[in-house]
């Protein structure tokens, strides 16, 4: 029950911020208008013109109104007016006035005031038409922005792929203030800057940029370009500028993180190729994996297994899959409900969702053979897995599973440094068009088991997929693609054992959780419904001695797991009192995991443990 209405619930949340949005949106335009309009020059203009008025009405009534008896005297309106008049000179021959003391006037004014209204003027009325026209805002309106409306904000270098999605991420799923920094203009930079979110175009290099992007007020700083260089200067200027500020770093040697973080004071360093090369290869291997863990020298996963119509597992029961299968079932999710700990005797059907916990060993026996035979023999082995493009996250990919103990024909259109790297670790390297259908059949695609496809261009991976599925059918096939519609357009076309992804989404959860200081949280789909899923380690007073049934028992909030030490309970004892150190994976919606870091938090030391209300 407490998940069915989640759908209509968040439907009704963005039907109400519609106008609130617009609201503040205006607030702000409007705060950014006070801060630009140039008011020292706009009121030296105004108070020259009444001044200049003024002085032509009296000059005029004294002097020009006895020469026109039966005329009435002018009024300061009508002397404003005159003045604007001679000042753009729309004063005929007949308008100018018979007394010599007011020749002066026509000549004067404009001379002095047509200047004025040329240099300050203009700039008046283009703030004025900024401000109505959004496709005219520049960096002198993103630079006000930032001056404006800024404060405590994230600063996050580099808009690429990965940029684009974390700053998005940090402000529509967690309203945070964040500040862009670019190098260019960019499809991606006018999407955020069309969003709301103040950019920045200048030189990362260059400590202007960082201070016209506010790295004064700012308290978070992710580095996050294409260069590993870019990025580490950036992280030691940005922690020049403002020395508490916490900095966050992309980096692809991951081998180096903590020398980084200890030499340049970095608070996190997080490589998107490692990041998503997981998701990658469990997907080759037909598994979605929600965490990992160590425990006394073994490694664990925690893994989400749908059943598909053919299944071999529809039609016994939990019980019978548990024992035969030597797994841990967590959680079973059916018809809208997922019920922690379910009954043993619970019969498995079509498109139920299992959550379990086990080896990655039987995992991987689990997952690519679906099979009483896979689950006995123990010797048996995978069909070859092509990675198709050896950048950062192709290289990760095929030395990960190769390290799983699959067979891998790694692929790349030329020579590179990480193709050498890997055929040093014994790994088939082969080269050629990757577009081509005689390239991958050469590779063996047509008796491979999958295929994954994830070079920098989306095009080339999806012409790697259809060649593949040309030559073999029933390869599995995992896809890099950026774009979100097109790739939930491409799951849709290739059906079954097809996985599409994207190494900036996969990533961006990783560099989000590093800025707001929590550990990492997965999203996961179960049923209908989208989860979060965080491991949390016990540090707050607050959470010390609480028992799992009371958080358990929380609408939104599922106790997945506790561990403690080197002892795991799946399903959790939900009377064991947390400790100290003790660690626990939970299933629950954004606002209750943000509720549970609040009550983690270090620095609440004597608040006991309350229930938050529903």
């Amino acid at each position: 029950m407490k998940q069915r209405f989640k759908k209509y619930r968040y439907r009704f949340r963005r039907l109400r911020a519609t106008p609130l949005r617009w609201w503040r949106d205006m607030k702000r335009d409007g705060l950014v208008f006070v801060h630009l309009f140039p008011w020292r020059v706009t009121l030296l203009m105004l108070a020259a013109l009444l001044l200049a008025a003024a002085l032509f009405q009296w000059v005029y009534n004294r002097w020009q109104l006895p020469l026109m008896p039966y005329t009435p005297p002018l009024n300061y309106a009508k002397a404003v007016f005159a003045v604007i008049n001679m000042t753009f000179f729309q004063l005929t021959f007949n308008d100018l006035p018979t007394a010599p003391q007011l020749d002066v006037f026509p000549f004067i004014v404009p001379l002095i005031g047509l200047p004025l209204v040329s240099v300050f003027g203009v700039r008046v009325i283009r703030v004025v038409r900024i401000f109505f026209l959004r496709a005219e805002r520049g960096q002198e309106w993103q630079e006000t922005l930032v001056r404006a409306t800024v404060d405590r904000h994230i600063l996050v270098c580099g808009l690429g792929r990965v940029g684009y999605r974390v700053a998005q991420r940090l402000t529509h799923k967690y309203g945070k203030s964040v500040v862009g920094i670019n190098d260019r203009e960019s499809p991606l930079v006018e999407t955020l800057i069309a969003g709301g979110m103040p950019v920045i175009l200048g030189n990362l290099e260059d400590d202007e940029t960082l201070k016209r992007a506010g790295i004064e007020r700012a308290t978070v700083v992710i580095a996050c370009t294409d260069s590993d260089w870019t990025n580490l200067e950036t992280a030691v200027r940005a922690r020049q500028l403002r020395p508490g500020v916490r900095v966050i770093l992309r980096q692809f040697a991951d081998d180096l993180t903590e020398e980084i973080q200890e030499k340049f004071a970095v608070d996190a360093v997080i490589s998107r190729s490692a990041v998503a090369a997981t998701t990658f290869v469990y997907a080759a291997i037909g598994g979605e994996i929600v965490e990992t863990f160590e425990l006394a020298h073994r490694k664990y996963v925690l893994a989400r297994l749908p059943l598909d119509p053919t299944s071999p597992m529809l039609g016994r029961t939990i019980g019978e899959v548990a024992e035969e299968r030597d797994v841990t079932v967590v959680s079973h999710h059916h018809g809208g409900l997922t019920t922690v700990e379910p009954n043993p005797a619970t019969q498995l059907m079509c498109h139920d969702t299992l959550f379990i916990f086990t080896t990655v060993a039987k995992m991987l026996q689990l997952i690519e053979h679906g099979s009483e035979q896979a689950a006995e023999h123990s010797s048996y082995h995978y069909g070859a897995v092509l990675v198709c493009g050896l950048g950062n996250t192709g290289y990760r990919v095929a030395q990960n599973l190769a390290g799983l103990g699959c067979h891998v024909v790694a692929m790349d259109d030329k020579p590179r440094r990480l193709g050498v790297r890997l055929k040093a670790m014994g790994i088939t390297v082969q080269y050629g068009d990757l577009r081509w259908r005689s390239t991958l059949a050469e590779a063996g695609a047509g008796r491979a088991s999958a295929v994954v496809a994830c070079t920098a261009d989306d095009m080339t991976n999806l012409q790697v997929a259809l060649q593949a599925r040309a030559l073999n059918p029933d390869i599995r096939v995992v896809i890099r693609i950026f774009d979100d519609k097109l790739a939930e357009q491409m799951r849709h076309s290739f059906g079954v054992n097809a996985t599409v992804y994207s190494t900036s989404a996969l990533a961006a959860p990783d560099f989000v959780a590093a800025a707001l200081d929590r550990r990492n949280i997965r999203s996961v789909e179960v049923g209908h419904t989208t989860q979060a899923i965080t491991r949390l380690q016990i540090n707050g007073a607050s959470l010390n001695g609480a028992s799992l049934a009371a958080l358990h028992n929380e609408q939104d909030v599922t106790i997945l797991l506790h561990a403690r030490g080197d002892q795991v309970d799946i399903p959790p004892n939900l009377t064991t009192k947390l400790q100290m150190g003790d660690e626990i994976v939970v299933m629950a919606t954004e606002e209750k995991l943000d509720w549970l870091n609040r009550r983690n938090d270090v620095s609440i030391k004597d608040e006991s443990f309350e229930v938050a209300s529903h």
